[in-house]
């Protein structure tokens, strides 16, 4: 049975270089993941991964040793250490200037006793759980691989909806406000997750010309009108672009504007703005984006497609 071990480096967890030991092995070791304290998230750097029950327990109790054993030489190196400290009373410190040097030689021996104690500690934790880098290591690929034939297989079935809607009555529209204007904003419900919270009569079962004839009719008595598809069709209808879906052609128009005139022959104007209605913006808020009118509907240079 699988558990989850949530995990992190040894040096994160370790927090210091114990005896100041900063050499190759010293970091090789801590680069290797060892289980979080109570196998739980303990900062931002800590990830989960599903393991065997019996490899966790193992990671688990050998972070634990390592852990353990490194504490006790902190311990240990500092209990020796304050040695080394001149006592304030006169009469010790006369005692401890005569003795300074052999303390000096005594804890120097000591250190490097404590030091083989450390490199001991991590390379018996790298001998019980160097292989939790590697079970992470294998997740991960495994997931990144999954992630990439899954965004792979969303993007054919985006593709596919959007080939179907060269000529099949799939496109949803509806009309509303937005920035002051009435917009047309057209989706296709087969690469969206439903209407959202869209407000107004939504128009379904077009074709795209369908849907054009629409756009110029309303533009015709309101020259003002905006166009614009909502996120997921936007995207798919680029992806369409992309892999061959029209021929090439209109490269300085936004892409689903673009895809859009492949689909229907015209390419439209998203955004028309009311004279001097773009400049009062630009004045009222200085610094800030607008344009061009071919990709952006107003204030924040949001794109075409919402």
């Amino acid at each position: 049975m699988d558990v989850d071990v949530w995990y992190r480096t040894l040096r994160m967890a370790v927090g210091t270089y114990v005896l100041h030991l900063h050499d190759a092995e010293i970091e090789a070791a801590g680069q290797l993941y060892c289980v979080s304290p109570g196998n739980r998230p303990s900062g931002s750097d800590d990830g989960r991964v599903p393991a065997p029950a019996e490899d966790a327990a193992r990671w688990r109790a050998a972070t634990e040793t390592v852990l353990a054993a490194l504490r006790s030489v902190e311990e240990r190196d500092r209990a020796a250490r304050r040695q080394l400290h001149r006592p304030d009373q006169a009469w010790q410190g006369l005692w401890w200037e005569l003795r300074r040097d052999r303390m000096h030689r005594d804890y120097e021996v000591r250190k490097a006793a404590l030091e083989v104690e450390v490199r001991a500690a991590y390379r018996a934790f790298r001998d019980e759980a160097g292989d939790l880098t590697d079970h992470v290591a294998a997740w991960r690929e495994r997931w990144a691989r999954e992630e990439r034939e899954r965004a792979a297989r969303l993007r054919a079935e985006r593709v596919a909806a959007v080939a179907e809607g060269v000529a099949g009555a799939v496109w949803t529209y509806r009309i509303g406000d937005h920035g002051g204007h009435r917009r047309v904003l057209i989706w296709l419900p087969a690469v969206e997750r439903g209407d959202g919270d869209e407000r107004g009569a939504v128009v379904r079962g077009l074709t795209a010309r369908q849907v054009q004839k629409m756009i110029e009719e309303r533009r015709g008595r309101d020259p003002y009108l905006w166009i614009g598809w909502r996120d997921a069709t936007g995207t798919a209808m680029q992806e369409w672009l992309e892999d061959g879906g029209a021929p090439a052609g209109g490269e300085r128009l936004a892409g689903d504007v673009r895809a859009w005139a492949a689909l229907t022959g015209v390419a439209v104007e998203p955004i028309v703005w009311r004279p001097g209605e773009l400049e009062a913006l630009r004045a009222s808020r200085p610094g800030r984006s607008y344009g061009p009118s071919s990709n952006a509907f107003g204030p924040g240079s949001f794109g075409t497609s919402f």
